[in-house]
This record gives structure tokens, sequence and C-alpha cells, in this order.
């Protein structure tokens, strides 16, 4: 199995099921209920046929959803940051952006090109997640050795939930999860420079999210264990190590503008990020991971399916460590994205999304290997029947991710399910703009996302909704440094009333105690004009706008 589920050597010439050996399979189970002449047209049509009804299957969940899912909390600043680099301005330079650099970049100049928009942004997202999900498509089916499984392997990742609930979004999850599948599924291919290509995606991915960098010893792994030869390995090495070098030399850049606050940025933060440190809380760690495998409490959907898949890999694991077969790289990649979700403080579970395109990949391989192996029956139908129920509870989370809000991040009850939609978040920046001056642009808000589709500009200090958080746990010199906003410093803006109109909306009571600011508002001089759902709008008494 292991040199069949390799990268190299027969995955390149994994034998196509011919008619005879498909039809086989449906043998004495009376043509197995119409699924065979299924299988068979699979394996007999075009493959841009084949390829294309899976674009629009993708784009059937991946589109909606992201037009639809509520909106995640760090989109807002990672929308606002990609509007402010198009702008011109240098992240870690001139604001505090607590992530890699190229996500803000990517997603700026596709704003630029299609305006600055909620639904254009999204919109790329589900472009990207169409093309990871056709990516998981090709490589499970060169694996297995026939396009079924490429399709089975589609169906698994549209209708995971940690894939349809977290791809569409503005966030270091999908855009990153693509340049990594993408580096592992080039090497593929006969080209000797597959290692140059698959270290630059490496570096691309890890130039959205740092700790990425963790699958590198996956790679350099897989090439001592397929290259015997000591001068190729080293040459192959050498590509893979410049490719790499090229793709995070812009990182460099960054640092030499400012070493410590891009330090700060980038590592500094997380150390900060809770009262634990880095490494610490260890429960809650051992909590999330409880969750994902439905121990004591569920994820909704997502604990049921992440398990189906979680299983299926490690049976996979134990049956080749039992056969002495030398591990496969989808299988040390899985193991290194398990284990490194597993390091931020605190861990999340959609930390987790970005494992999934190659959990569906080993455990379709699996699948694959135990039917070639004259997998009885009973077993086919427990199999198909576990598989169905995998995609038909997915609805469930479709609805929670959309309009219900249960367990979704962020949302803090039903009664501001409606607050985190695009909607409501465009007309509290419509209101923004008709609220502000013409010749005083600034305004206030505790959460960065109401500024993306308007003309006004925030706080400097507030582009990032942690902004107050990490100023109390830092130096005042390191406040001014760092570019974020002091609880000391919004009081003074308050007062001298700087800005002409203040959002108490999203994420307020997350930096502060909402009743707590407003009255600190109502007693500097300004009056709530106007009020969206929950979000209220202030602007200065004596302004004419009362």
């Amino acid at each position: 199995m292991a040199e069949w589920s390799r990268i190299h050597g027969d995955s390149l010439t994994a034998p196509r099921m011919n008619r005879d050996s498909v039809t086989s399979l449906g043998s004495g189970r009376a043509n197995y209920n119409g699924v065979v002449p299924l299988i068979e047209r699979i394996e007999r049509a075009h493959a841009a046929i084949v390829y294309g009804l899976l674009a629009v299957l993708l784009a059937a969940v991946f589109v909606p959803m992201s037009l639809l899912r509520l909106v995640d909390g760090d989109e807002g600043t990672y929308l606002l940051v990609s509007r402010l680099v198009v702008e011109g301005q240098v992240p870690y330079h001139d604001f505090f952006y607590p992530q890699m650099f190229l996500l803000p970049y990517v997603y700026g100049a596709w704003m630029k090109l299609v305006s600055y928009s909620w639904y254009g942004a999204r919109v790329l997202s589900a472009v990207f997640s169409i093309a990871l999900g056709l990516l998981v498509c090709r490589q499970a089916a060169r694996l297995a050795g026939a396009r079924r499984w490429g399709v089975l392997a589609v169906v698994l990742f549209t209708f995971s939930s940690l894939a349809f609930g977290w791809y569409p979004l503005v966030k270091t999850f999908v855009l990153p999860t693509l340049f990594l599948f993408a580096a592992y599924a080039v090497l593929s291919s006969a080209s000797r420079w597959r290692w140059v290509a698959s270290g630059v995606l490496i570096g691309l991915a890890t130039d959205c999210r740092v700790y990425l960098i963790a699958v590198v010893p996956a790679f350099v792994l897989e090439l001592y264990l397929t290259e015997a030869d000591t001068r190729r390995r080293l040459m192959h090495f050498a590509r893979f190590a410049i490719g790499l070098a090229l793709a995070l030399l812009p990182n460099e850049l960054f640092f030499l503008i400012e070493p410590r606050t891009f330090l700060f940025n980038i590592v500094g933060n997380q150390v900060i990020r809770s009262d634990f440190g880095l490494l610490g809380w260890v429960e809650q760690r051992v909590g999330v991971v409880e969750q994902l495998l439905a121990i004591n409490r569920a994820d909704g959907v997502t604990s049921f399916q992440f398990l189906l898949l979680f299983l299926l890999n490690l049976t996979s694991w134990v049956s080749s460590a039992l056969l002495r077969e030398q591990p496969s790289l989808v299988s040390t990649i899985v193991l290194s994205l398990l284990l490194i979700s597993l390091a931020p403080t605190p861990v999340y579970t959609q930390y987790f999304c970005i494992p999934i395109p190659f959990l569906v990949v080993n455990a379709v391989v699996f699948l694959a290997r135990l039917d070639r192996d004259a997998l009885g029956p009973r077993l086919r139908h427990l199999f198909a029947s576990i598989a169905a129920v995998y995609v038909l509870v997915s609805p469930f989370d479709l609805y929670r991710y959309s309009y219900g809000g249960a367990l979704v991040p962020g949302i803090t009850g039903a009664a501001n399910v409606v607050d985190w939609r695009i909607p409501t978040i465009r007309a509290v920046a419509r209101a923004i703009d008709h609220n502000l001056r013409r010749d005083r642009q600034l305004a206030i808000s505790f959460w960065p996302g109401y500024f993306v589709e308007t003309r006004a500009s925030l706080l400097p200090g507030l582009e990032n909704h942690f902004a107050l958080i990490f100023s109390r746990k830092v130096s005042p010199h390191e406040v001014t440094q760092f570019k974020l906003m002091s609880y000391p410093e919004l009081a003074r803006h308050l007062r001298q009333r700087t800005v002409d109109v203040i959002v108490l909306g999203n994420w307020t009571d997350w930096t502060h105690n909402r009743e707590s600011i407003r009255s600190q508002i109502v007693q500097n001089g300004y009056v709530m004009k106007e009020r969206i759902a929950n979000t209220e709008i202030y602007t200065p008494a004596l302004d004419g706008h009362q």
C-alpha cells in the first residue's frame, strides 16, 4: 500500500479500473442497486465533463455559503487590512496585524479589481474552495487508481462541516490550505522542478499562516524515503529549499523595517494572547480534542464527520504499521497538521479545517485499498450507509452557520445573530457614511468590519479588534511602537470629540463593558443618532444632527 499510495512510482501509473473489474464489484448483488452502472459512466466519461459536474457541485455549496454564512469576527480585520494595503499602508509598520502578510495583498488586489465588497471578497474564497475540491478529486483518483474514488473524495470534502463552515470566509484557512495541498499534489508530476514548485507553494502557505512551516519535515522525510540516490536527493532538497526561501523572502523586508514590531505581530502577541502563555492551558486543548471526537460534547455535525475521517485515517496508519510499510506523504502531513493545530493558545475547532482535504484523501485511498482486497458486501453496505449519513446530516450545520448561529464562535445568543449578517453590517456602513462630515472622515468602532465598504477611516490603532486587549499587556511605549490603541488614549479621543461617529456594535462586549463605554460616550456630549439591529451609532449632540 505504501508504494502504491505514495506520490511517486506506482501512483503515477495506477491502473484504471476497466469495465470488467468495475462490473465484478456488483456481481451477486443485483447490480448493487444501480450503483455499478453509475460507476461505469464515471469511469468512461470525459474528464472535462466529470470535473465540470464536480465544480458545479462544489459551487452549489460553497458559493451560497460565501454569501449567507454568518460573519466571523476576524473577517472584519482581514478585509479592512486588505483595503489598507491597497491604499498604500504597510502591515506591521502602519497598523497592528497579527498574521503573515500575504492574505491581505491577495484579497486587496481582488477587491481593487471587483470593488471593496464583503460579497466580492467572500466569492473569492468560494473560488479557492472549488479549486481545492478539484485538486482533492485529482489526487484521490490518482492514488486510488480509479476516478470514482476521486468523486467520493469530492463529496466527502464538499459536505464536510469544517470545510463549508470555514473555507468560504475571509480568513487564513482556505488560501493557505490550497497552497499546501497544491504543494503536495505537484509532487505527482514527473517534472524535475516539482520540488522547487512544492517549496514555493509551502512558502506561500506559510506567508498566510506562520505555523504551517511545520509541514516542511514531512516533505523532507518524503524526499529521503523516495529518492535512493544520494546525489539526486541532495539536488532535490536544494531545489526545495530554494523554492521555500524565495517564497519566504518578502518577510525579510518587513523584518528589516522594524524587527521588534514584526516579531511582536507574528509571534509576540501569541505569547500574551491569553494568561496561560504560548503552550499553556492544556485542559483547553484536551477539551477541543474531545469536542472534535464527540467525547462528552460535540461541535454540531463537525464532530461526527471529523471523528469518522479520523478513525479511517487511524485505521490506515495502524494497518500500514502492522505491514511495516513506509509512511505516505499524506499521512505525515495529516499528523503534522493535527499536532500544529493544537499549538495556539487557546485552540479552536476551526483550526482543524486545514487538515480536512488531507484527511479525506487518505481516508478514501484506504477505502479503495479495502475494496481492492475483496471487501465483503456487508461492509460495503455499511461504509455506503455511513457515507450517506455523513452527507445527509450536513444540512444541520449548513443552517447553523448561515442562520441559526448555535455554537458559532462570536455568536453569544439568538438575539445577536442578526448583527453578524452581511446585510446588517453593510447597513451600518451606510449609516456611518451618512453621518460623516466631509472635513472629518475618522470614526470609532470596536470592530473594524464596518469600515470595509465605507469612505470613512477608522481611528488609527483600532484596525484590529484585539488591539485594546493587547494594549493592557504591554508597556505604554510598546503601545505606541506596535500601533495599538490604549484605553486612556481612547478616553482622550472621547473627551476631545475627535470623531463625529462612534459605533457600538459587534465585538464591543468582548473589548469593553458596553454600559460603561456608552456612559462615557454620553457624558462626553454624544447622542445616539441611529440604531440598526443591536448596533448603536452616536454623533455629537451639538453638530446639528440631533
